[in-house]
């Protein structure tokens, strides 16, 4: 390690900010682990934030909204303009009615009826790819297949689907950097708007049709609500999936043991998944705002504090899991870290991310073994979003199916 890089470090550990330009996928893996051995701590950035990262702490905290408010935004800073995410910044009830309207695409019930065209999605990705013998599965496959199956599970017009990742990526740039969200809302506004429109003059009877028409007390739903439930579904619905896809595939491609494994183990391929979400998870931190005064792990937090939620760090917490470092698909509680949250704002999507990553691991059961064939780069995404260059891979010639 340089002296500017463990300088960095040391600065990261007393003064966090995760926005901070050396706090990068590199560093932040020792930053959150020596927060983590701190436990509770407190930095000076954006006038001062409290820092939870032991596994215990942060999911006591996702569980007591009472005391850990998200009703003035889970993402900090944010631009101002900004509509809210739904349901992720709001309290009970407002949450439970929003999440309500929600539901209806991503149950359990919906989200099996959707299987069959999840695989068939994956195939059709592979294809190409496998029979070029050599590719990107992450542009080629982990990208599209996310933003395919949104469509397809929501109701997204071919259009939409067309931007909605350029809009995505253009927002994350903008909404802490310089939190200025003309430079990225009412565009992706505007994209949403054609949506509803297109919807509201030819119903077809999916999700976002039936969300479109809802009414309120006989009144269509405002449009602070619409938006944010709309804009909500078309960010997470694919973001946190494509990368999380990604790290999956990446991972199988440095270890050609583990796909021979999945091969003869298919009831192997869901620990893989929750292993991986685990050890990277997708979303790095949110945050929420404490009520009353609180005490954690005997330091007293005030009230009106903000507080980061380390996830990445507690999913590495030697306590819960450990050897917190090594991949460790028969681990056998992987299934409890936190990349999906915890308490009321758990993700709704976990039945349909499950779904997906299922279908691209029986998918690649069934193909030759890949190995990465090219280093990958790796950057934070708004400080949060873990972020591929590209995974790389070739497929072996010869390989039986």
């Amino acid at each position: 390690m340089t002296t500017e890089a463990a300088d960095a470090i040391d600065r990261l550990v007393t003064a966090f900010d995760h926005h901070d330009p050396a706090y990068t996928p590199q560093t932040a893996q020792r930053v959150n682990r020596e927060i983590r051995e701190r436990g509770v701590t407190w930095s000076p950035a954006y006038g001062g934030i409290w820092i939870l990262s032991r596994y215990a702490d942060v999911r006591a905290a996702l569980a007591d909204w009472r005391t850990f408010s998200s009703a003035r935004g889970v993402h900090f800073p944010r631009a101002e303009g900004m509509p809210m995410f739904s349901p992720i910044d709001y309290d009970p009830p407002r949450q439970r009615e929003i999440r309500d309207r929600m539901a209806a695409p991503v149950t359990r019930e919906a989200v099996h009826g959707l299987e069959p065209e999840l695989r068939r999605i994956a195939a059709r990705l592979l294809a190409p790819v496998v029979e070029r013998g050599y590719g990107d599965l992450m542009a080629e496959v982990a990208e599209p297949f996310a933003i395919e199956v949104l469509g397809v599970a929501f109701g997204l017009s071919e259009t939409c689907r067309g931007r909605i990742r350029e809009a995505t990526r253009t927002m994350w740039t903008y909404i802490s950097s310089d939190r200025d969200a003309s430079k990225f809302w009412p565009a992706f506004h505007a994209l949403l708007a054609d949506e509803i429109e297109r919807v509201r003059r030819e119903p077809d009877g999916s999700y976002i049709a039936r969300l479109a028409a809802m009414r309120q007390n006989g009144r269509p739903l405002p449009d602070e609500e619409l938006y944010s439930i709309i804009v909500s579904f078309c960010v997470a619905g694919h973001d946190n999936t494509m990368n999380s896809i990604t790290r999956l595939v990446h991972t199988l491609a440095g270890d050609p043991a583990l796909q021979l494994r999945l091969r003869r183990e298919p009831a192997l391929r869901p620990a893989v998944a929750e292993e991986a979400l685990r050890r990277w998870c997708p979303t790095d931190r949110f945050t929420r705002i404490t009520t009353r005064e609180v005490t954690v792990a005997g330091t007293v937090i005030p009230a009106g504090a903000r507080v980061v939620l380390l996830f990445d760090a507690a999913n590495r917490d030697p306590e819960k899991f450990p050897g917190p470092d090594r991949f460790d698909p028969d681990r056998g509680n992987s299934h409890q870290h936190l990349g999906f949250g915890h308490g009321i704002h758990h993700c709704m999507g976990l039945h349909l991310a499950r779904a997906e990553f299922a279908a691209v691991l029986d998918e690649l059961a069934g193909l030759p073994v890949f190995d990465l064939e090219g280093p990958s780069e790796l950057h934070f995404e708004n400080g949060r979003h873990v972020m591929f260059d590209q995974v790389s891979v070739r497929f072996r010639t010869g390989e039986e199916r």
